[in-house]
């Protein structure tokens, strides 16, 4: 069955990409697969390669990267949200470092567990990663984090048009006066360990950086934005301070973005989600949420509700690829050569 999920994922990579390679990366014993490690792997493929990294109970390590990749893991969550991969490991990395020469790079459907990802070159997309680690049944006990720092070799010229998106579990650093930052609908904020009071950073700007920030969870921790456009978010718990910003329906626990140019105050947020589920489906709105409909340009023929499940790019829940995915399979136990051996395998594509 594994040799068939990597089918289903060269076949669809192929039909955009028909002259990079795909490499096939996975360390549980008995596999036979091109490398076992993301570094070997990076080390071993050529810019403008994909890396398909393969559920596993065993990390794939750290990487640095001055190579253009597109780096895919299966998604997160999937013993949470049933029926989306019939294989429900993860792929765990430890923490990543983009240099020059690895602009252009994409990372989708990984398992960072409480590491971080440091950022010193353009034109990288963070899409649909799971940063945080579960304890106790807590899936954000402890949370990951991505820094955007200056270029590798110009340390005068902070990154530019860096897209993070689909992401859960993390706090957001950018260090210096980067432009063209997109961030939006994510799961952000501290630690649950560290408690809804906490006034550690979940958000930290410099002053001068320019971000669109629109339709995430802030759900705990400071959030610090200059100079930004806010739009379509919803702040859980914690604090928001800063200069210079665009700030529109939003919708925050506290008076955090005021009640003026349809933001909302004071909003209970028990009214807010769905919360059915210990999953990243908790955070769907629920039924009268007075989230519905309030993001802005909002009208009755194409409502646009606050929130990550909505706007430009809706969460996808457990970080889902979007590449075609086998759901189902069941094979019958024994077989002869009178008898072949069934085998059903249900596959569905995936926005």
């Amino acid at each position: 069955m594994k040799h068939i999920l990597l089918l289903v994922a060269v076949l669809a990579w192929t039909c955009t990409s028909t002259h990079a390679k795909i490499w096939r990366v996975n360390n549980n014993n008995g596999v036979a697969a091109d490398f076992t490690t993301l570094q070997a792997a990076h080390n071993g493929a050529a810019s403008g390669d994909t890396l398909h990294l393969e559920g596993s109970p065993t990390s794939y390590g750290s990487l640095t990267s001055v190579k253009k990749l597109v780096i895919l893991g299966p998604g997160y969550f999937l013993d949470l949200n049933v029926g989306l991969q019939v294989l429900s490991l993860t792929a765990k990395t430890s923490y990543m470092i983009f240099n020059a020469g690895a602009d252009g790079s994409v990372v989708m459907g990984l398992d960072f567990d409480n590491n971080s990802l440091n950022i010193y070159c353009d034109n990288v997309t963070i899409k649909r990663n799971k940063f945080s680690r579960i304890s106790s049944n807590v899936l954000d006990q402890y949370t990951g984090a991505i820094h955007l720092n200056y270029k590798q070799n110009n340390i005068s010229n902070p990154v530019t048009n860096i897209l993070i998106t689909q992401n859960y579990g993390f706090i957001i650093n950018i260090n210096y006066p980067s432009n063209s930052i997109i961030v939006t609908n994510n799961y952000i904020g501290c630690d649950a360990a560290s408690g809804d009071a906490t006034t550690v950073s979940a958000l930290n700007m410099h002053a001068n950086a320019v971000v669109i920030l629109q339709n995430n969870i802030f759900r705990r921790g400071k959030v610090t934005a200059h100079n930004s456009t806010i739009t379509n978010n919803i702040l859980y718990a914690g604090t928001f301070e800063g200069t210079g910003n665009l700030i529109s329906n939003n919708i925050a626990s506290g008076t955090q973005f005021g009640s003026q140019n349809g933001n909302k105050a004071n909003v209970n947020m028990s009214t807010v989600f769905e919360a059915a589920t210990n999953s990243d489906a908790y955070w769907k709105l629920k039924n009268g949420s007075p989230a519905l409909a309030a993001g802005y340009g909002s009208t009755a023929q194409n409502p646009i509700d606050c929130g990550i499940f909505s706007g430009p790019a809706p969460y996808v829940l457990s970080g889902i690829p979007p590449i075609p995915a086998i759901y189902f399979f069941t094979n019958q136990p024994v077989g002869s050569n009178g008898d072949p051996i069934d085998v059903t395998i249900k596959v569905r594509s995936n926005n």
